[in-house]
C-alpha cells in the first residue's frame, strides 16, 4: 500500500513540475511566429511595413482595386523611386507595368 501512495506522490509531483521546467523552458527559446502575428503586426505583416509604405498603400487603395500583393509591390516601387512620383499619384496601374506587373 504504501508502495501506492509512493508511487502516485512521485507521479503528482512530475505532473506539477513538468509543465513549469517546459514552460520555463519555452520562454527562454525566441519564437519567430510571434513577428508574424497578428496583433504584432496586423492583417498579413502589413503594420510592419515602413511608414512611407503604409502611405502608399492607403493612397494605392484609393486610387486603384489591386490585389494585396500588388498593392504591396505598388507601394514598394513608388517609395523606392520618389521620381516615379506622378504615376504613383495618380496612376498604380502605370507603376505595376513599370514593373513588369500586366493584367490592369
Amino acid at each position: 500500500m504504501n508502495r501506492i501512495f509512493g508511487s502516485l506522490g512521485v507521479a503528482a509531483v512530475l505532473l506539477v513540475l513538468a509543465p513549469i521546467g517546459s514552460g520555463a523552458q519555452d520562454s527562454a527559446t525566441p519564437n519567430p511566429t510571434e513577428q508574424r502575428d497578428a496583433d504584432f503586426c496586423g492583417a498579413g505583416g502589413a503594420g510592419c511595413d515602413p511608414a512611407d509604405v503604409q502611405q502608399w498603400k492607403a493612397i494605392g487603395n484609393r486610387l486603384a482595386d489591386l490585389s494585396s500583393a500588388d498593392l504591396s509591390q505598388y507601394a514598394y516601387a513608388c517609395a523606392k523611386h520618389a521620381d516615379w512620383g506622378q504615376d504613383c499619384e495618380t496612376d498604380p496601374v502605370a507603376v505595376l507595368k513599370r514593373l513588369g506587373i500586366e493584367g490592369y
